[in-house]
C-alpha cells in the first residue's frame, strides 16, 4: 500500500486520475469541520477534548482504498491548516499539529488497511484487538511530533506532550473508528422492511439504560461514575448489533471527553484541569470503550456461526437448495399463509431425465456437477420468493405463491428450456447435455396442503416422463388431478 500514484493498466497516473475534484474537495471539507468541531472543545492551553477528525479521515482511507493518494491528502492537510487559521493559531504550531495529525492517521491507515476485509470490519474479534494494538501504534507515532506541538503550546515537557497526545488519539480513534468501520455500505443501505423486522422490545431497553446511566456518571461528582455505563454498554454489545454498539460507545466517549471540557464529569484529581487529568480520562474512556466493542465483536462472531450452522442444517451441501425436511417445513408455512390470504399457489415437482445413466458412465463426481448446473439453472429461472428445494437424489420441487396458472406454466417453461440450453463440463472434460421433466400441480385458492400438491405435482412429473421427457406436464388441483401436458 501507498500513497502515492500507483501503476495501473499501462498507464502509471491512472490512479491518480481516479481521484476526482470533488473527492478532494469533500475529504478537505469533512477534515476542516471535524478539526474545527475539535478544536471549539480544545480547554485553554490544552489539547481539544474531543478530536474527531484524525478518526474521521483514517476511517475514510481504510474503507475507500481509491483515495489513498497524495492529492487527497493534500486536500485534507489544507482543512487541518485552515481550521487551525480560524481558530487564531500560529502558522507554526498550526504546522507542528498538522504534522503530527497526518503521521498518525498515515501509521493507521498503512497497519489496519493490510488486514482482511473481515478484520478490518470488524466482524471478528481480533479485528478489535487489532484497531486497538494499531491505534496505540498509531497514536505512538502521531505523539513523536505532536508532543513538540503541545510542548511549545503549553510549556509542558516533551514527555508530557507525547502522553497527552497519545493518550487523546487513542480515545478518539476507539471512540469514532468503529462507527465508521462497521456502517452498512452504501451499496447495501439499511432498507425500511429490515428496519420494521427488528425487535425494539428486545433493543430498547439497553439503549435507554445506557443513556440514563451515561447521564447519571455526569451528575455523580464522583471519579467512580466514569464506570457506570460500562454493565449497560456490555449489555447493548450482547443485545444489539455490531454498528448500533459501536454507536453507543461513540456516544459514552464523547459525552464523557465534552463533559470534562463543561466540567460536568469530574476526574477525582482536583479542581483545576490539567493535562494529565486530561489524560487520565482519555485513557480510562479508551479502556471503558475497548471492552464492549470486544464482547460485541465476539458476539457477532457468535451469531454468525450459529447463522451458518442454521444454514447448513436447512440447506442441501452440494446444490445448496432446502433439503427435503427444511422445504416441507417451509412450505407448509407459506402455503397456510396463502390460505388465509386465499391467493393462489403451484407447486412442481421435477426430475433429471437419464440421470443414472450419467453415474453409471461417468461416475458420481461428474454426477454431481450436473445436478450443480440443474439447480444453477432453475435458481436463474425462478422468481424471488420461490421455494426451491431438493426432495430427493435428482429430484426437485418448488412452491410459486400468488400465481395465475399460466405464470406457472410459464415459469415452468423458463426452467425445462434454461437446462435443456444446459452443458456441464465432466471430470473428464467432455460435455454433458441434460432434460428436465417437470410436474405442476396448480390451486387457485390454496385449499390443498403440501403433502397433497406434492403428490399431484409428483404424479405429472412421472406423466411427463411416460410422454417422452424434456415436458412440463400441468395439473390442477380442482379438477381431480387431470393432467394437462405442454
Amino acid at each position: 500500500m501507498n500513497f502515492t500514484p500507483a501503476a495501473g493498466d499501462g498507464d502509471g497516473r491512472s490512479r491518480l486520475f481516479a481521484v476526482s475534484p470533488r473527492d478532494i474537495l469533500v475529504v478537505a471539507v469533512l477534515v476542516f469541520l471535524a478539526a474545527l468541531a475539535g478544536s471549539i472543545s480544545r480547554p485553554s492551553g490544552f489539547l481539544a477534548a474531543f478530536w474527531p477528525a484524525n478518526a474521521i479521515l483514517a476511517g475514510i482511507l481504510v474503507r475507500a482504498m481509491r483515495l489513498r493518494t497524495v492529492p487527497v491528502l493534500l486536500g485534507a492537510t489544507a482543512g487541518y491548516l485552515a481550521a487551525g487559521l480560524v481558530m487564531g493559531d500560529s502558522f507554526r504550531i498550526g504546522a507542528l499539529l498538522t504534522l503530527g495529525n497526518l503521521v498518525g492517521v498515515l501509521a493507521f491507515t498503512l497497519l489496519f488497511g493490510a488486514l482482511e476485509p473481515e478484520d478490518r470490519a470488524l466482524s471478528r474479534p481480533q479485528g478489535v484487538i487489532s484497531l486497538v494494538l494499531m491505534a496505540c501504534a498509531a497514536s505512538a507515532a502521531a505523539g513523536v511530533v505532536g508532543g513538540l506541538a503541545l510542548s511549545e503550546l503549553t510549556g509542558v515537557s516533551y514527555f508530557e506532550g507525547w502522553s497527552g497526545w497519545f493518550a487523546a488519539e487513542l480515545v478518539n480513534y476507539l471512540a469514532l473508528l468503529p462507527v465508521i468501520l462497521t456502517l452498512p455500505s452504501p451499496a447495501r443501505g439499511w432498507s425500511l422492511p429490515a428496519l420494521g423486522r427488528v425487535a425494539w422490545q428486545a433493543v430498547l431497553p439497553p439503549i435507554v439504560a445506557t443513556v440514563l446511566m451515561i447521564v447519571v456518571a455526569l451528575l455523580v461528582p464522583h471519579p467512580v461514575s466514569i464506570v457506570f455505563p460500562v454493565p449497560t454498554l456490555i449489555w447493548c454489545a450482547l443485545s444489539l448489533p455490531l454498528p448500533a454498539t459501536a454507536v453507543l460507545v461513540m456516544i459514552y466517549s464523547g459525552t464523557a471527553m465534552i463533559g470534562m471540557k463543561l466540567g460536568l464529569f469530574d476526574p477525582g484529581l482536583g479542581t483545576e484541569v490539567t493535562g494529565d487529568s486530561i489524560t487520565v480520562v482519555h485513557l480510562g474512556v479508551a479502556l471503558v470503550a475497548f471492552g464492549p466493542m470486544v464482547i460485541a465483536s465476539v458476539n457477532a462472531e457468535r451469531r454468525r456461526r450459529i447463522e451458518q450452522l442454521e444454514r447448513l442444517a436447512r440447506h442441501d451441501s452440494l446444490t445448496d437448495a432446502l433439503t427435503r425436511s427444511a422445504f416441507m417445513e417451509a412450505g407448509a408455512g407459506l402455503l397456510a399463509r396463502l390460505l388465509e390470504e386465499r391467493a393462489a399457489v403451484a407447486v412442481l415437482v421435477l426430475d433429471a431425465d437419464h440421470f443414472k445413466q450419467i453415474n453409471d458412465r461417468h461416475g458420481h463426481p461428474s454426477g454431481d456437477r450436473v445436478l450443480v448446473g440443474v439447480a444453477a439453472a432453475i435458481r436463474s429461472a425462478i422468481r424471488q420468493g420461490d421455494l426451491f428445494g431438493r426432495i430427493g437424489g435428482e429430484e426437485f420441487a418448488l412452491v410459486l405463491p400468488r400465481i395465475t396458472r399460466r405464470e406457472a406454466q410459464a415459469v415452468a417453461e423458463r426452467m425445462r428450456r434454461a437446462v435443456a440450453n444446459l452443458a456441464v463440463v465432466l471430470e473428464n472434460g467432455s460435455l454433458q447435455r441434460i432434460t428436465i421433466s417437470i410436474g405442476v400441480a396448480y390451486d387457485p385458492a390454496s385449499g390443498a396442503g403440501l403433502t397433497e400438491m406434492v403428490s399431484l405435482a409428483d404424479s405429472a412429473m412421472y406423466e411427463a416422463k411416460r410422454a417422452g421427457r424434456d415436458q412440463v406436464v400441468v395439473c390442477d388441483s380442482e379438477a381431480s388431478g387431470r393432467p394437462s401436458m405442454h
